[in-house]
């Protein structure tokens, strides 16, 4: 059906990380396809904010992060090529999606709260904006 997929995880949310990796283990079961997951960790954005933070900060969340998603893959048995990118959510899983060719995002969505209503979730931008086919999952 797809032939390559890839799987947005928070890790800072572990139990919902674990119910989507999962899902897209039992989804992508009968499928002959390459399963690539990914969580994405925030930058310090503007350099007044970064200036406050340990120079190292942004590599050691990034390590962190790695061990982390690493753990949860490992602890579901999911066998997959792991990402950890920095920025903004929704744009860092569109532009790996882009990279590695993927056929299909799969994505995790809650309940939606006020601000998600003001502002949007990050499932939802990336249901607007990705070129790609998006399965949301409510978790």
């Amino acid at each position: 059906m797809f032939k390559t997929v890839l799987v947005s995880v928070d890790v800072s949310l572990p139990e919902e990380a674990r119910k989507i990796l999962i899902a897209a283990k039992a989804l992508t079961a009968s499928w002959e396809c390459d399963l690539h997951v990914v969580t994405v960790v925030p930058d310090v954005g503007m350099a007044i904010v970064g200036a406050y933070l340990d120079k190292r900060f942004e590599d050691q969340s990034h390590d962190a992060a790695e061990i982390e998603l690493k753990t949860a893959m490992t602890e579901v048995g999911i066998d997959a090529r792991a990402h950890v990118a920095a920025g903004t959510v929704y744009d860092r899983v569109i532009q790996l999606a882009d990279t590695i060719g993927a056929d299909l995002i799969l994505i995790s969505a809650h309940s939606p709260e006020l601000k998600d209503y003001l502002l949007g979730s990050n499932a939802a931008r990336i249901v607007r904006h990705s070129q790609k086919s998006v399965l949301v999952l409510r978790i």
